[in-house]
């Protein structure tokens, strides 16, 4: 299960790539259309900033796999190991409950989305909010599988 894990964050980094590659890129026409040529381009800020939105949805989830995200370490070293797990176990099933509200309300929010189209890429904003369940399904990955490994190790 591990080694398909492993796979799907490989798989979520190259797009994070493209989606900043895409990103730079377009934020770079719009700054030569705009400024040099003086003409600017109506759908270079809007891809700007959908494409802003999947990578921080996509790259928050891809965190998790790594422990990248901020923790308060200071507080938790103050207790002992037992209260330390106790404490890691509370809040992972919290944030295992918060992504599972991701992915159940953020799917309602992409299919009622779907008959609305962006101003100017005429794209279903759908498509644009199905970020939100498909982030909140690879963060449950993700931290399930942490959480799995991290008490398997005995270190929180």
């Amino acid at each position: 299960m591990s080694k398909w894990i492993g796979y799907m964050n490989f798989g979520i980094k190259h797009v994070l790539n493209l989606i900043m590659a895409l990103l730079v890129t377009v934020v770079f026409l719009q700054v030569i259309f705009r400024f040099v040529l003086n003409s600017p381009l109506a759908w270079t800020e809007e891809l700007a900033r959908y494409s802003l939105i999947w990578l921080t949805f996509l790259g928050a989830a891809y965190a998790m796999s790594s422990k990248a995200h901020i923790g308060m370490e200071f507080f938790v070293k103050l207790f002992a190991v037992p209260v330390r797990k106790a404490l890691y176990s509370v809040a992972t099933f919290a944030s295992l409950l918060f992504f599972l509200l991701m992915v159940v309300e953020g799917y309602d929010l992409a299919m009622q989305g779907m008959s609305q189209t962006s101003p100017v890429l005429r794209i279903p904003m759908g498509v644009i909010y199905m970020v939100i369940p498909v982030s909140g399904a690879i963060l449950i990955i993700n931290m399930a599988s942490q959480f799995s490994k991290d008490f398997k190790s005995g270190g929180v």
